[in-house]
């Protein structure tokens, strides 16, 4: 029996923690975050989880590194950030979607996965069998990577913004409160809209090479979340119709703790939500970099449905 898991994946800033912590709402689900940071954030650094905790305090991924592992301190934590910045990296996909045509993975790529396997099927155990993970690490080597494993039925919902709102938000000081207030990087425009062309495209192709993929907008998430979280469950093959008694019209009330690693500062939010377009970058980014982002951007704007 395989595990289903539902990656969230696309360009950071493109409303993957927003998502993730309404699905955390439904029985079914258990979020974990991004576990392509799980070894350096989380182990190695100690940041706080999303529940609040530094991850060392954290009951739940204790419960899991014991689970997994016997215990973390039983990894060789080296060695695992080295395979994690050997094969889960951008410039590995060839290599990686090669493994998923032919069924033939490196040791590196093996041992790796069966590490991050462990995890996540610790994870699901320690929820009570939880029916389906919710892993939010948005890359999609990481995608295309837990795609190899035969004991992962991995879904993708692959999260697209507005490239100039994107690169917006990029331009933007944002603390990150499980660092104690450090701040989150910050990317000139035409990086991440070259970014946003390759990304994008890239899931679209990890689509082609039959892994189920939903690709939806936020914008039209934030039109319609009913309607769009419906369309996911569906993605993620649960009965119909579901229900999402937590929204109250452009409002969301959640009760759910989350045990996330990393992501945006929107998770250690309160328990009541507004779900509001963010269009800020209309009148906030400036309107040369508006030219350059869209300039990049042009060739595939239209495929997700942007005015060029």
């Amino acid at each position: 029996m395989t595990q289903k898991i539902l990656f969230i994946g696309g360009l950071g800033r493109s409303g993957s923690t927003l998502v993730e912590r309404l699905l955390n709402e439904l029985p079914q689900t258990i979020a974990v975050g991004e576990t392509v940071h799980l070894w350096e954030r989380g182990l190695r650094d100690r940041e706080r989880c999303g529940c609040g905790q530094q991850f060392a305090d954290c009951e739940h991924w204790s419960r899991v590194g014991a689970a997994a592992f016997g215990g973390w301190d039983k990894l060789d934590l080296d060695r695992i950030i080295d395979l994690r910045w050997s094969v889960d990296r951008s410039r590995r996909l060839p290599q990686i979607l090669r493994a998923l045509r032919n069924g033939v993975i490196s040791s590196d790529q093996q041992v790796y996965l069966d590490h991050l396997r462990a995890v996540l099927l610790a994870s699901a155990e320690i929820a009570g069998g939880t029916e389906i993970i919710l892993e939010s690490s948005k890359h999609l080597s990481t995608a295309a990577l837990l795609s190899l494993d035969p004991a992962l039925d991995v879904r993708v919902l692959h999260l697209v913004r507005d490239p100039r709102g994107v690169a917006y938000s990029w331009t933007k000081q944002v603390k990150r409160p499980e660092a104690d207030d450090q701040l989150m990087p910050v990317y000139k425009p035409s990086r991440t809209a070259g970014r946003w062309v390759s990304d994008n495209l890239g899931f679209q192709r990890l689509a082609a090479e039959g892994v189920p993929t939903l690709t939806l907008r936020y914008e039209d998430f934030l039109a319609a979340p009913a309607q769009s979280l419906a369309s996911i469950t569906q993605l993620m093959g649960l009965d119909q119709p579901v229900d999402f008694p937590f929204l109250d019209g452009d409002r969301a009330h959640l009760t759910t703790p989350m045990h996330s690693i990393a992501g945006n500062p929107l998770r250690f939010g309160g328990d009541e939500l507004v779900l509001r377009l963010d269009d800020a970058w209309k009148t906030e980014l400036d309107p040369s970099a508006q030219r350059i982002v869209t300039t990049i951007c042009r060739p595939v704007l239209g495929r997700f449905g942007y005015k060029r």
